[in-house]
């Protein structure tokens, strides 16, 4: 399953938020586009843990869930400190925590991958273009502010990105056609 289609929950946002200060719970949600995907209530039992409480299924299959998940602190090399979710699972420190399987686990206990990690050189190369075009303007136009040795740079970028793309597809093309 992919870490992009799965409901997770983010302990860097929710401690930029300031959910996770003193006692107390917040409700939180998804959506895909503009459809619910799912919704949690936290309640947060001090710095050091919390519980997501859920309902997974549908029909007559409806489990409610309340999951203890411990929060750890770490210090940062200039001052303050930084959250981690321990794994439920595992007890690894980690960030993000995913739902699968009707309940929350580290990205290695549930089996989550991100789509990049599946992707052959075509996607790739695809990936990194689409990243420069963001870049620029309309038709690959330098945007008011950029330097111009900025643009230079990364239109050569586009330039090459695309030539790498064709020979890509040539050598997919003469694999799927049996050429050598």
């Amino acid at each position: 399953m992919k870490a992009e289609h799965l409901c997770s929950v983010d302990v860097r946002e929710w401690a930029r938020r300031g959910y996770l200060r003193g006692a107390g719970g917040f409700s939180w949600s998804w959506h895909r586009g503009e459809e619910p995907a799912g919704s949690i209530r936290v309640s947060v039992h001090g710095p050091a843990a919390l519980t997501l409480a859920y309902t997974f299924g549908a029909g007559n299959d409806k489990r409610n869930v309340a999951e203890r998940v411990n929060v750890v602190c770490t210090p940062c090399a200039y001052g303050g400190s930084r959250q981690w979710f321990a794994c439920p699972r595992c007890a690894r420190r980690v960030a993000v925590l995913y739902l699968r399987g009707g309940y929350f686990g580290c990205r290695l206990c549930k089996r989550v991958a991100y789509s990049s990690q599946s992707e052959d050189d075509l996607d790739r190369l695809w990936r990194r273009q689409h990243k420069i075009e963001r870049r620029l303007d309309d038709h690959w136009q330098r945007p008011k502010g950029m330097r111009q040795q900025t643009y230079d740079r990364l239109f050569a970028e586009l330039l090459e990105c695309e030539e790498r793309r064709e020979g890509a597809f040539a050598m997919l093309a003469a694999r799927l056609m049996g050429w050598r």
